[in-house]
């Protein structure tokens, strides 16, 4: 690794004030084409979010020089969007893109793993919790993301792969013709209020549409599809972030988990992240580019300057922030007078779950909302009916890539990582269509070819949607009953998503490649897919959502769920094909899964700076805050295995998820739970599953 600090520069921000350029025009001044739109692009992309970005990313550099890309904007510059936190896909799809922890962690928030707590209605102030660590810092790294600066950081990093990203610009679908085959589509621009730039068209071979959940060209296409059953509304705030955790009122708190309060009616999200909001986008750019630069050159980590330090180079604002949310179903009975909860729909709804619940009033005792941190009237968000699918994703001369195809619920991010499956495949398979496609010279069978080559996708984006929906709402009817959550839907949810068969990330090093990444992301689908995964689904949500919200589920019911659960961990943990280090990576848990609420204890991979508070990576090689530069001891810094391993290698990890204790007995606290209730059905049902 390099031990030359690259010099930070003022590119941007000095450019930005001699030509008096705007966000948009200092923005797209940095394409590789300059700032006017082609007449020509293979791909135009509309919709500069994420998917939009991370499709124009992974496809430049699939096959570099291979795709002319042009991505159109209607925003002048990245702009506020919930959806902060990310999985180990992501982390992973960073990493290939050489942005590893040392410079995310200048940028973003610590994310080391998940903890759920899980509210008891009829005795207040009881719960009971379920927490998993994230994938450790030296191998890999999770992050909270602040979307406005994660979306720049892909912007200068896809510019520096040869992508054209227009801001203030706006692809017009009404005046679009879009036919399918080699540079059929002329896309429609229009006009830049901004920029001052007139309308044009481009030429192109393929329109991604990457508008999210408005669907622009997937809403003529088809209408979106709705699932079944109740659906689910969401209404967050952001609010200042405590250094001191010591009065949280849940066992084993710490902050750079997402924090899950789960409740019958739904749950809410706590996510701990740094805000750079109110910064200059030509100063962001500046120091967003010097990371690169670091990146580029291999910079260690204790050599980088720390978040605030950086802040203080190019004149930045940084703060720590809290956001926090409900997401709940849609068919709550809520009291008819919510003037007391309020003076806004979302204030109102918030609050009351506030009120409804002493851990979650006691909880939000330790947080200060901050008020239109994201510019004016920002201060509540809602959100309803958030899960729904585009029945079409593709078609001649277009296809679609994240929300576009669909979203079901927050819950374990999906919105970001299990997503990128759509955004990354639809990138190399859009190689594959205009490739063949360019083979051919007649136009209409080159149109069949790129319909035939996408197919896949289609079919691909067609299942992935409601096996996330089908995991969600076994969540949410698990949510009703305390002991379920950490006994069966989140126990399956890491069992089936971490312990995936064939596609363990410890298996492979917790490094992926173009070779292996899209493979590996659309067989994920975060385990939902997994056949005992899907069984125990099944039977959860058949026996638990006909009873009506407002009542108790029965101890019958409890109890059959918990078994049949159980029966089906047993010949699935069996099997050896779910084979992980589960001791270390789940409190509450043995190697062989067995429940046994004496086992408190797990590995570590983070801790607390004494300085700020932030919470960072546990690493040997980092004695430095990334947060605030203070300096931490070795013991600090030090990962703890618990239980133990003789070396900090991969090759050990892999050596302890295979390892088989001298005994598999469920600890005595087990034993009724993993009992049968009916031997005779559950039991051929298992064998079927798993043969």
């Amino acid at each position: 690794m390099s031990q030359i600090e690259p010099t930070p520069k003022h590119t941007f921000a000095e450019r930005a004030a001699a030509n008096d350029f705007n966000d948009a025009q200092i923005l797209n001044s940095n394409n590789p084409a300059g700032a006017e739109i082609p007449q020509d692009s293979d791909v135009v992309v509309a919709g500069g979010g994420i998917h939009g970005l991370i499709y124009a990313i992974h496809a430049a550099k699939y096959k570099p020089g291979k795709l002319n890309i042009s991505l159109i904007e209607k925003s002048t510059k990245p702009g506020y969007k919930i959806g902060e936190s990310t999985l180990p896909l992501f982390s992973l799809w960073c990493k290939m893109h050489g942005l590893t922890a040392e410079y995310m962690l200048r940028l973003f928030g610590l994310k080391d793993g998940l903890c759920f707590y899980f509210l008891d209605r009829e005795n207040q102030g009881e719960y009971t919790d379920f927490c998993s660590n994230g994938t450790p810092g030296v191998f890999l790294s999770g992050f909270q993301v602040e979307r406005p600066i994660s979306e720049l950081l892909f912007t200068l990093l896809a510019q520096r792969n040869g992508v054209n990203v227009f801001h203030g610009r706006q692809v017009d679908f009404n005046g679009s013709t879009i036919q399918g085959g080699v540079k059929s589509n002329k896309i429609a621009i229009n006009p830049g209020k901004f920029d001052g730039k007139p309308a044009t068209t481009i030429d192109s071979s393929l329109l991604v549409d990457a508008t999210g959940r408005f669907r622009q060209l997937a809403s003529k296409k088809a209408s979106l599809h709705r699932f079944e059953g109740w659906n689910y509304d969401a209404f967050w705030g952001y609010f200042d972030c405590p250094t001191d955790e010591s009065n949280i009122p849940f066992r084993y708190y710490e902050g750079d988990h997402t924090n899950h309060l789960c409740f019958p009616e739904g749950w809410a999200w706590v996510i701990r992240l740094p805000s750079w909001e109110g910064s200059s986008i030509p100063n962001l750019m500046d120091m967003i580019s010097y990371l690169l630069d670091c990146a580029e050159a291999g910079v260690p980590g204790d050599q980088i300057p720390s978040s605030e330090e950086l802040a203080k180079m190019f004149d930045l604002k940084f703060r720590w922030t809290t956001s926090i949310g409900f997401a709940v179903r849609n068919d709550v009975k809520y009291p008819e007078d919510m003037s007391a909860y309020g003076t806004r729909e979302a204030e109102r709804k918030f609050n009351y779950f506030v009120q409804k619940y002493d851990l979650i009033k006691k909880f939000m005792g330790n947080f200060r909302l901050i008020e239109n941190l994201y510019g004016p009237g920002t201060t509540w968000y809602i959100r309803k009916s958030l899960t729904y699918q585009s029945p079409v994703v593709s078609g001649p001369g277009w296809l679609a890539v994240g929300d576009a195809c669909g979203f079901t619920n927050p819950l374990h991010s999906p919105g970001i990582t299990a997503a990128m499956s759509t955004s990354t495949y639809a990138a190399e398979l859009t190689h594959k269509a205009l490739d063949e496609a360019k083979r051919v010279a007649d136009a209409k069978e080159a149109e069949m070819s790129i319909r035939k080559t996408l197919a896949p996708y289609d079919e691909f984006a067609k299942k992935l949607i409601p096996s996330l929906n089908q995991m969600n709402k076994f969540h949410y009817v698990c949510f009703r009953e305390p002991r379920l959550g950490p006994q069966v839907s989140f126990l399956w949810q890491f069992f089936a998503g971490i312990g995936i068969p064939g596609w363990q990330l410890i298996r492979q090093d917790y490094n992926l490649t173009f070779d292996t990444y899209v493979d590996h992301s659309i067989n994920w689908a975060w385990g939902s897919q997994v056949p005992e995964f899907d069984a125990v689904a099944r039977k959860a949500i058949e026996l638990i959502a006909p009873i009506p919200l407002e009542e108790t589920i029965p101890e019958s019911v409890v109890r059959e769920v918990i078994d049949f659960s159980n029966e089906i961990k047993r010949a699935a943990v069996d099997s050896n094909r779910f084979n992980f280090r589960w001791d270390g990576l789940l409190r509450y848990y043995d190697l062989y899964l067995n429940y046994d609420e004496k086992k408190n204890w797990k590995d570590v991979f983070s801790r607390q700076c004494k300085g700020c508070g932030a919470w960072l990576v546990c690493r040997p090689d980092w004695l430095k805050c990334h947060s605030c530069g203070k300096q931490r001891t070795a013991e600090e810094a030090a990962i703890t295995w618990n239980p133990p391993l003789a070396v900090d290698e991969v090759k050990a990890l892999v050596r302890a998820s295979d390892a088989k204790p001298a005994s598999r007995a469920a600890p005595k606290e087990a034993v009724h739970e993993q009992q049968l209730k009916d031997g005779s059905v559950v039991v051929s049902h298992a064998v079927e599953i798993t043969a």
